[in-house]
């Protein structure tokens, strides 16, 4: 168990999350070329090949409640900031709502890219309403927190931001709050069409003080204004309102390149 993961377990608590199911090459199997030990305390990146910079892997975990869920990852480099993707409500919609291009350009900024099925949508297994009601909704953010704790070339985790689309939001507020007192609270956050469903658990308003210290940005169409311009009081959120504009991460159907430049920009401090 790497030191990042222990320290989430503490925090958290892991459960039965899981390193994924990509192969690990077995290091008996490399040529001997009369190398000298590697340091014990080191991760041997190389023996994982989810670690390779610029690679591509479907990857499953297990959250607390026993739940597998599936994900697309993208790895940018070790160490380096990360992004967790929230897709818009199951079973309707899965992960391949945020576009190939747009998971591309956060990877080519710097961020590991973890592109979760949430509960009950995709490869994942679930129900779907557990996603974004009751006290199971955070626990896919966590999993997923804890996969990428895990894996040898683990993302900073103060340098962790997530992503919500629709109901994708109720997870990423429910696991900010949740986690707002251990070190591995989100860095920033974005909410791709937030609304009331995003305070289904949590109100903003009963968690102000901590969330007007963490970085949001709402993104929406201008039909959806009302909920998320509620809040233009703050003096630390961003606000990207899209004219029309779809829902979601159908946004990105509107404007991909206007979505994608806000959400880079918002995160440029990461």
């Amino acid at each position: 168990m790497t030191r990042s993961l222990l320290l989430l377990c503490l925090l958290i608590g892991c459960g039965g999350a899981a390193t994924g199911d990509a192969e690990v090459r077995d290091a008996a199997d490399a040529p001997d070329r009369g190398a000298p030990a590697a340091d014990e305390g080191a991760p041997d990146l190389g023996a994982d090949p989810r670690c390779e910079a610029g690679s591509a892997h479907v990857v499953s975990f297990v959250t607390d409640d026993g739940v597998t869920l599936e994900a697309d990852l993208q790895v940018a480099s070790p160490g380096e900031s990360a992004a967790i993707l929230f897709h818009m409500i199951p079973p309707s919609n899965d992960r391949s709502g945020y576009p190939l291009g747009f998971r591309e350009a956060l990877r080519d900024a710097g961020f590991t890219v973890l592109n979760v099925d949430r509960r009950g949508a995709g490869g994942s297994g679930g129900v779907a309403v557990e996603a974004y009601e009751g006290p199971t909704a955070r626990l896919d953010a966590a999993a997923a927190t804890a996969f990428l704790a895990g894996l040898p070339c683990a993302p900073d985790p103060a340098r962790l931001a997530l992503i919500g689309a629709s109901n994708g939001t109720t997870t990423v507020l429910d696991h900010a709050v949740w986690t707002q007192s251990n070190a591995f609270s989100p860095a920033a956050l974005v909410f791709l069409s937030g609304g009331s469903y995003t305070e289904n658990q949590n109100t903003i308003a009963d968690h102000r003080a901590f969330l007007e210290g963490l970085p949001i940005l709402f993104v929406y169409p201008s039909a959806e204004a009302a909920w998320n311009e509620g809040f233009v009081d703050s003096e630390t959120w961003t606000f990207q309102e899209l004219t029309p504009g779809r829902h979601g991460t159908r946004l990105f159907q509107s404007d991909g390149e206007a979505v994608t430049a806000g959400i880079l920009a918002h995160l440029t401090d990461l």
